[in-house]
């Protein structure tokens, strides 16, 4: 397994941090560190983080800051908050696209927390364009048709394969 890509989990745990402050869970960080050890990364901070017990939240975020600061130029993070919406937004529609998130749950969070509100020039303002269509159905609807689903899974696409590649 080649560094660069041992080293994307945890860039996603790095990435997830900044909106919530911590990680999904202790785990994934344990899991991103494993990967990025086996990968070939080799620091202090990486080994402690990879025997974090899960109930160690907060030795998590500490570790997790220092991991980031000792891989800073392999780990190629971006350095601007509309860089860091635009990242995550990347594994939400991978995530979408694969299977793995919810529509909804992938469009309301690419639409409403890492597409700014006053920011209608962003590439991922149709995610919100696509949500207040998905709002009206499912309130006249009961529910989202196949063909809405379709069309934020074609919209996923084309800004995995155009603006967000």
């Amino acid at each position: 397994m080649e560094l660069d890509e041992a080293l994307e989990p945890l860039r996603r745990v790095l990435l997830e941090r900044r909106t919530d402050g911590c990680p999904e869970s202790v785990a994934q960080a344990v899991e991103a560190a494993w990967a990025a050890l086996a990968g070939g990364a080799d620091t202090p901070s990486l080994w402690e983080l990879g025997v974090l017990s899960d109930g160690e939240v907060l030795e998590t975020r500490r570790l997790l800051a220092e991991v980031e600061q000792e891989l800073w130029p392999a780990l190629r993070l971006p350095t601007t908050l509309e860089g860091r919406d635009l990242a995550l937004a990347r594994y939400c529609l991978r995530d979408l696209v694969d299977g793995r998130l919810d529509p909804l749950a992938a469009a309301e969070r690419i639409g409403f927390e890492l597409c700014s509100a006053d920011d209608p020039g962003s590439p991922l303002w149709p995610v919100r364009g696509w949500l207040y269509r998905a709002e009206d159905q499912q309130e006249h609807r009961g529910g989202l048709t196949k063909e809405l689903v379709a069309e934020l899974h074609d919209l996923a696409a084309g800004l995995l394969a155009g603006p967000l590649s």
